[in-house]
């Protein structure tokens, strides 16, 4: 036990610290840099009489996913594994002199508590054939986590994400911080207008249990 306690010490001492990158417009971005300079990156922002259940129907809708999330062109449903899980396909349109990528990301929606839900998605970069064109994303691992409190919605992202290719990791940090930053205040705009279509697959919380690559 105590041994355990050490260990968790040391694992807590030895995380980097979280440093603000930008706040605007409500929405704050950190980051924490890695030893290999890569970065794991958290956005949050408070959106005013919103629930989870208006988030998740937001990312029910496909259609106007381009819309919000910085550089994506195509999200793509591509498997309901149960009502809890599903598997997505997303484009991405880098902007110059990057190419572009696209990405296949297993999401699980689960409840923490009764204020708090939990979206939590990996890469799943076997699922489908490659895409000509287009350099496969096959590192990415980030959470949803939404938190009630009274009629607002407390939205945080945390994302570590690598990019594959041969882009360099300065540039890859810069687009990334950027993105998130422009991704989270165009979300909490439309999550205020509600100018979005849920669809019937709708995520609902759940038990991951599809936590191995599925198979199609």
């Amino acid at each position: 036990m105590i041994f355990s306690l050490l260990c968790f010490a040391t694992y807590v001492c030895s995380q980097p610290s979280w440093q603000l990158y930008e706040s605007k417009q409500g929405v704050s971005v950190y980051f924490q840099r890695l030893t290999d300079d890569t970065l794991k990156m958290k956005a949050e922002t408070v959106v005013n009489n919103v629930t989870a259940e208006d988030l998740v129907a937001l990312l029910s809708d496909t259609d106007t996913a381009p819309s919000w999330i910085e550089n994506i062109t195509k999200v793509t449903l591509l498997k309901s594994l149960s009502p809890s899980e599903n598997l997505v396909y997303s484009y991405i349109d880098s902007p110059w002199p990057v190419s572009n990528r696209d990405v296949i990301t297993y999401s699980c929606y689960t409840r923490v508590s009764s204020l708090q839900t939990q979206l939590s998605i990996h890469a799943r970069p076997d699922f489908l054939p490659k895409t000509k064109g287009a350099i496969r994303i096959s590192t990415l691992d980030a959470m949803w986590l939404l938190t009630q409190q009274a009629k607002n919605l407390h939205i945080s992202y945390q994302v570590y994400a690598l990019p594959g290719g041969k882009i360099p990791t300065w540039l890859n940090n810069r687009i990334a911080l950027k993105s998130n930053l422009k991704t989270l205040i165009n979300l909490a705009e439309i999550l205020t207008t509600k100018q979005y279509i849920a669809k019937p697959t709708v995520i609902r919380t759940g038990n991951c249990t599809h936590t191995e690559p599925p198979q199609l």
